[in-house]
């Protein structure tokens, strides 16, 4: 009977941490398909007549620096220098929130030149940025795990190990012991 009690006990601690690797993976697998796909909606800000020098290293408008995923729209450029002609949108490229003279040295009139900058900057608010932030720790505190799961495993394996041929030798030793107080009585009730 002890022995019995003593598998079912070995059984329901193998099923619980089954259970718990199970869950562990199951939450990864969630956070990792989750990242970017929250529907947050992005934050918008306007700001107007922001002066940047139109180069071909380009440059961000003060405003827009810092903005987490952040891209600008409705950029409108004016010639800071001159009496505010707007900037046809074909001397200039925007990138995310960068922009620059897409002219090449001396083929563009505004290359190297103050421009006036209008535009719209969308971006990651706080509360998309602190579930990012989240969703990156956990799968980098997986990840940061399993750089060591060689070691993890080595160890693991040799305590259950352990674990199995001490079970192995108490099930023998109390078997043995049952085994032979059983062989007696029946000797005795036999003959």
């Amino acid at each position: 009977m002890g022995a019995e009690r003593a598998l079912k006990g070995a059984e329901l601690v193998f099923m619980a941490l089954l259970t718990l690797g199970l869950i562990g993976l199951l939450f990864l697998i969630i956070y990792g398909n989750l990242s970017d796909n929250l529907g947050f909606t992005r934050e918008t800000a306007s700001f107007s007549n922001q002066t940047i020098n139109l180069s071909a290293i380009g440059e961000i408008p003060a405003d827009a620096q810092g903005r987490v995923s952040g891209a600008l729209s409705s950029v409108v450029l004016t010639n800071a220098t001159g009496l505010g002609e707007v900037i046809d949108s074909g001397n200039y490229t925007v990138v995310g929130v960068l922009i620059n003279s897409s002219g090449v040295t001396g083929s563009s009139q505004y290359l190297d030149h103050n421009a006036n900058v209008t535009y719209v900057v969308s971006f990651a608010g706080a509360g998309e940025r602190n579930t990012e932030d989240v969703i990156g720790n956990l799968t980098s505190g997986a990840t940061q795990f399993f750089t060591f799961s060689n070691v993890w495993f080595i160890l693991t394996a040799i305590t259950i190990l352990i674990g199995i041929v001490l079970g192995v030798i108490s099930l023998v030793r109390k078997t043995g012991n049952g085994g032979v107080g059983n062989e007696s009585r029946g000797s005795q009730f036999s003959s």
